[in-house]
């Protein structure tokens, strides 16, 4: 895609200092990146602040570190996306019911690419190669919802502690003025 504005050095993290490849500053042109975290919504805020309690030492948490009980009020928003490293791309393994109802449809079990274009699994890909969070805002226009905006927060995750095969995420939504 011609349209797509790459960068090499956008944002913090560990991104590896042989890693040559260009990675997309935003995953769509209608949305705020913010590497910063400066999250609105308490309830972002509370699973922000238990995964930065489970990220220990520079040591990503994984999936299993989450106690579903630990994260009761996050539950209908939270989103987890899988790396498939044989097709390089990154399926949606879980939509919260609040995710759905605001959206309309239930992608559990699609690829970012049968959702999306291309963009967004290689912003995905850039965030899995920084090993960092983020928070992105916006309106949901790729619905036809331009009246709902929301916030998002997406949250690296890896079984081994260091590479990211996964990310868990959370939206919340509200109707636009």
């Amino acid at each position: 895609m011609n349209d797509i504005k790459r960068v090499t050095d956008p944002v913090p993290g560990n991104l590896p200092a042989d890693d040559a490849a260009e990675l997309i500053d935003s995953p769509r042109e209608d949305a705020t990146v913010d590497y910063g975290m400066g999250i609105q919504s308490p309830m972002l805020s509370q699973l922000f602040e238990l995964w930065r309690r489970k990220h220990v030492e520079g040591n990503l948490p994984g999936r299993n570190d989450f106690d579903p009980t630990e994260m009761k009020d996050c539950l209908g928003h939270i989103f987890i996306l899988e790396y498939i490293s044989d097709i390089d791309n990154f399926r949606y393994t879980l939509i919260g019911t609040k995710m759905v109802t605001w959206l309309g449809v239930d992608n559990t079990g699609k690829l970012v690419d049968d959702i999306f274009d291309d963009r967004m699994r290689l912003f995905y890909k850039g965030l899995q190669a920084r090993r960092v969070p983020v928070r992105i805002t916006g309106p949901v226009v790729w619905r036809d919802k331009e009246h709902v905006s929301y916030e998002l927060i997406v949250l690296p995750l890896s079984e081994d502690k260091r590479m990211v095969n996964r990310f868990i995420g959370a939206m919340e939504f509200h109707m636009s003025c």
